[in-house]
């Protein structure tokens, strides 16, 4: 049994979790990332509101490589899996775009209206998506790779322990996944602000857990995160790359110096910033 979150009373558990209220004016940041996000659309060639599953948001909008046989990048944002579009995260596709790859941008129905396994099931469909359409994005099939901020992080968590056969797919459709400020262990949201909206059980706290679903097989992952974030992020993030080593899985680490939750997907922009940097290196030596 993996440790639990050392923060047992709702108090607590919010404080470390309320990113409105706790550390972070999350305002002036939406209103950045919206403007951001519509110069990203603007300027790059995007083909948007392509529909892969059966609900209304389960969209993607695309961003073709530059080149063709790129490396593909499947991105899902955050927001606490209750809020936001992918319309306002096309920013976090800037930087990934000038290093080179296809980029897919993700979406999903938000909590309330249906629950967390609804939104992985949405990303598997984005990620059948690229896989079945590479050429479309410029993109090489056999180099897929997934990644997503905060609850975008737990998707691509999610992403990396999927037994992609049941989705007629290859099992190793996945080549690397890339959590960012990502959740692990679902069990203290139960007890948080967050559970009206996220509605979880005790079945889908860990069927939603990536740290208690990890495969025999899995693909490499490189978890990041803002340095500056709550102790909690920190403690999933660390608990959840030594789980994957302990399986014999790879897995890399990286605290972003400097950073906190906001400031760390704003890098994301820039190309040549140390994050994308370091993302562009573990990607190339996954390929």
């Amino acid at each position: 049994m993996f440790p639990e979150s050392p923060f047992k009373t709702q108090e607590e558990i919010d404080l470390q979790f309320d990113l409105q209220n706790h550390c972070w004016d999350g305002a002036p940041y939406i209103q950045n990332f919206l403007a951001q996000s519509a110069w990203v659309r603007e300027n790059n060639e995007c083909k948007e509101d392509i529909p892969v599953g059966m609900r209304d948001e389960e969209r993607i909008d695309i961003f073709p490589a530059r080149e063709a046989n790129a490396p593909i990048i499947v991105f899902v944002h955050g927001g606490w899996w209750r809020l936001g579009t992918r319309k306002w995260f096309a920013f976090c596709v800037q930087g990934f775009i000038e290093l080179g790859y296809a980029v897919v941008a993700s979406d999903y129905t938000l909590c309330p209206d249906v629950t967390i396994p609804d939104i992985s099931n949405a990303t598997r469909l984005a990620i059948r998506w690229a896989y079945q359409n590479a050429d479309t994005l410029r993109g090489d099939a056999n180099k897929i790779f997934v990644t997503g901020h905060s609850a975008g992080g737990q998707q691509a968590g999610m992403m990396a322990v999927t037994d992609w056969s049941s989705y007629c797919l290859p099992a190793n459709v996945i080549k690397g996944s890339i959590p960012m400020s990502g959740l692990f262990d679902m069990r203290p949201f139960k007890s948080s602000w967050l559970q009206p909206k996220l509605q979880l059980t005790g079945e889908t706290v860990l069927s939603e857990s990536p740290i208690f679903n990890i495969p025999d097989s899995a693909p490499p992952i490189l978890v990041t995160l803002g340095d500056d974030e709550s102790v909690e992020f920190h403690r999933q993030s660390e608990v959840f790359v030594d789980a994957w080593n302990e399986r014999g899985h790879r897995a890399e680490y990286y605290p972003a110096p400097g950073l906190d939750h906001n400031t760390s997907v704003l890098s994301l922009m820039d190309s040549n910033s140390d994050l994308c940097r370091v993302v562009h290196k573990f990607i190339n030596s996954c390929c």
